[in-house]
């Protein structure tokens, strides 16, 4: 509130906390959508709190949000490097996933990759229809999450306060 009557970025914070107490405070639906990479910025527990105290209600993600923050609930390492003076074979050579500015190593992004084949043998075993709506299927990811002990991710966060998560990719 305090950054309201600051210099141009604070004051727009300070704008967009003024309007989405107002929101609140009315009783709208709030939506949020994400862009580019949140979890792995480290701005996943700011998600998670929004959503734990009703102040989104309904998230659209990214792909990369979703698998990123997979990869922070399971305390995979991010670093950061410089985008405009980075070598990507170099990094590749070195075993590193390149995501912008920051980078995973590919033995735990692939260890991520793995893990969600036991969701989608799950889902194939108890899910009915031959299609499933987006935001039905990040419901389940999220239900099947938090069973596996990830519940401080986003989509387990979401599916325990019946928040929707869209991702349109998945």
């Amino acid at each position: 509130d305090r950054m309201r009557h600051s210099a141009f970025q604070g004051r727009k914070l300070g704008e967009a906390f003024e309007t989405w107490t107002w929101m609140i405070d009315q009783g709208c639906l709030i939506s949020m959508g994400l862009a580019g990479s949140m979890a792995s910025a480290g701005l996943a527990p700011l998600l998670i709190w929004l959503v734990e105290r009703g102040y989104v209600d309904v998230l659209v993600s990214t792909t990369a949000n979703a698998t990123e923050d997979l990869l922070e609930a399971r305390g995979t390492p991010f670093y950061q490097v410089d985008p405009d003076h980075v070598d990507d074979r170099e990094l590749w050579r070195q075993g590193f996933y390149r995501f912008y500015d920051h980078v995973v190593g590919s033995a735990e992004y692939d260890a991520m990759e793995d893990f969600t084949r036991g969701f989608f043998e799950s889902l194939a075993k108890h899910w009915p229809a031959p299609a499933i709506s987006g935001a039905r299927f990040m419901h389940e990811s999220g239900g099947w999450l938090d069973a596996q002990g990830l519940g401080a991710s986003v989509a387990a966060t979401c599916f325990r306060h019946r928040t929707p998560l869209f991702v349109p990719a998945a």
